[in-house]
């Protein structure tokens, strides 16, 4: 990463974003880099889905397992307004980007083992019973793969580049803003103060 003030290498962190991040993109090799937004979760250093049997998506993953996957979650943009009207924009976010490599997954008690890891992201509330009448025997007609992980970058940049006196400025601007989301972001700029 260029910058490395931005980098994070907190795995409990990552972990925590990754369930909080609602879908990713899924990149897959092609004449043209094919861009695939799927919904997912991470466990034991592996991205989990589901999709369906057939498409371009199914079929380039048969014809090659290298991809890339990158999941973001924003957080405050930063206005021109800001800093006393002086703030070149931008927008604070925590991003992850993964390199690895597809497999299917065929075995049924794995794939009914994924598919309520990812039903339970989603709906973590419920207890989630996949011999149900709901879930029994979904798993033997859906496709279900992972991504396993080779590299994973983690970027999280909340000003860390700015001086000190900016930084507290803008918290105060985020402040007095007062959505919940410039609260999260607050929490966030002082979690990665430099």
């Amino acid at each position: 990463m260029r910058r490395s003030e931005f980098h994070c290498d907190d795995q409990k962190l990552i972990e925590s974003m990754l369930a909080q991040i609602e879908y990713g993109v899924m990149i897959i090799p092609d004449n043209d880099p094919y861009g695939v937004p799927i919904s997912f979760c991470y466990h034991n250093n592996e991205i989990y889905f589901h999709g369906a049997r057939g498409g371009r998506k199914y079929q380039l993953l048969k014809e090659n397992p290298k991809v890339s996957f990158s999941a973001t979650k924003l957080y405050s943009y930063i206005p021109t307004t800001f800093l006393h009207h002086t703030m070149i924009p931008t927008q604070f976010f925590f991003s992850v980007y993964i390199n690895g490599r597809f497999e299917t997954i065929n075995d049924n008690q794995k794939k009914k083992y994924i598919l309520h890891n990812l039903v339970k992201k989603y709906e973590p509330q419920e207890h989630i019973d996949m011999d149900s009448i709901q879930f029994k025997g979904q798993e033997k007609g859906v496709f279900v793969g992972i991504i396993a992980v080779e590299s994973m970058t983690v970027k999280a940049k909340f000003g860390q580049n700015m001086k000190q006196e900016d930084r507290e400025q803008i918290i105060r601007d985020l402040d007095n803003r007062g959505t919940q989301l410039d609260r999260d972001t607050i929490v966030m700029m002082q979690r990665f103060k430099p």
